[in-house]
């Protein structure tokens, strides 16, 4: 394949904007993506597929006649990820009655900070995929798609969501309904709402439990079941509302409901606190136990949000919009 334009393929990274937690008990969620994003270049190679993961600083060189049947316990779980999305490609391809697929040599890069909520692996996977196909001029239904990097997930996760996989491919707003379905809110009046929004991504903290350790927790809360429908209302409330000003005051409020729940942290609650003094309002993104604060924005005082947040020191900002384009060769 001669290495041009259209040999870059592009997924964005995402956030929970309300329902984090209530949605593992069946309860909705909003998820949308957002413009940080996993890259994967394509460029031509004589026999193997050759994967270069430049943030790990790892080089892998596959046989193609051996992908169908690799053993993903022989590898680090850092390159799982990759290995189990292109032999999932590979093995879904061979039932629908392909054959003989084209080397080719795939650079993977991402502006997305690992373990903290914003989907990066989910970004990988469908990245690796659509790379696959573009490399070989195959093209699926997104739907089926999405159930090929959803089942890549839970296979090197052991337990997974819809969510990350379903929002990165559809690089949109959507409403999670349940462990397996969802609706894309495109066209709606929230999404209008939300493309208009300018966020702020701050990393707040690293993470000192894994999600399954914090969701285990919360599942043991006392007061879950409360705080739960608490969130749903709040999930079904956002889908009416025309303002930021209603926006912020629901993140603020959802935020308060997951501090109750226990997964946030003092260092998370005073950036929400920035994000509501300087902002129409933040919340947690993600399991919670440090990582992600999503922040609404007021234009007019993101020099003094900026400042502030320089003070507390957090590890990272990234200003983020909603919905934009995403290179989908595939």
């Amino acid at each position: 394949m001669e290495e041009t334009s259209k040999s870059t393929v592009e997924a964005p990274s995402k956030v929970i904007l309300f329902g984090e937690h209530a949605v593992v008990e069946g309860y909705g969620a909003i998820s949308m993506a957002v413009d940080l994003k996993t890259r994967g270049r394509i460029s031509h190679s004589e026999k193997n597929i050759v994967i270069n993961l430049k943030d790990l600083g790892r080089s892998l060189t596959l046989n193609i006649e051996d992908i169908s049947t690799l053993n993903l316990r022989n590898y680090n779980r850092s390159v799982k990820y990759v290995l189990c999305a292109i032999k999932s490609i590979v093995n879904y391809l061979k039932d629908k009655g392909y054959k003989d697929f084209k080397p080719f040599k795939l650079d993977i890069s991402s502006d997305i900070p690992v373990s903290c909520g914003l989907g990066s692996s989910a970004s990988v996977v469908v990245t690796t995929i659509k790379s696959f196909l573009l490399a070989n001029n195959i093209s699926i239904p997104k739907k089926e798609l999405c159930k090929i990097c959803f089942s890549v997930e839970r296979e090197v996760q052991g337990r997974a969501s819809i969510t990350d996989t379903a929002t990165v491919i559809y690089n949109s707003v959507l409403k999670i309904k349940n462990s397996s379905d969802f609706e894309i809110l495109e066209g709606t009046k929230l999404y209008k709402l939300l493309k208009d929004c300018h966020f702020l991504l701050v990393h707040v903290e690293r993470r000192k439990k894994k999600t399954a350790e914090l969701v285990k927790e919360v599942a043991g809360h006392p007061k879950k079941e409360e705080i739960f429908r608490s969130i749903g209302k709040i999930v079904n409330e956002v889908e009416g509302i025309s303002t930021w000003e209603e926006l912020g005051e629901l993140m603020i409020k959802n935020h308060e409901l997951l501090k109750k729940l226990g997964v946030s942290t003092t260092k998370m609650d005073k950036v929400v606190e920035l994000g509501s003094r300087y902002g129409y309002g933040a919340k947690l993104s993600g399991a919670g136990g440090g990582g992600v604060v999503v922040i609404l924005t007021d234009e007019d005082r993101r020099k003094e949000l900026l400042g502030s947040l320089r003070e507390l020191g957090v590890l990272d900002v990234f200003e983020c919009k909603v919905g934009v384009d995403i290179i989908n060769n595939y």
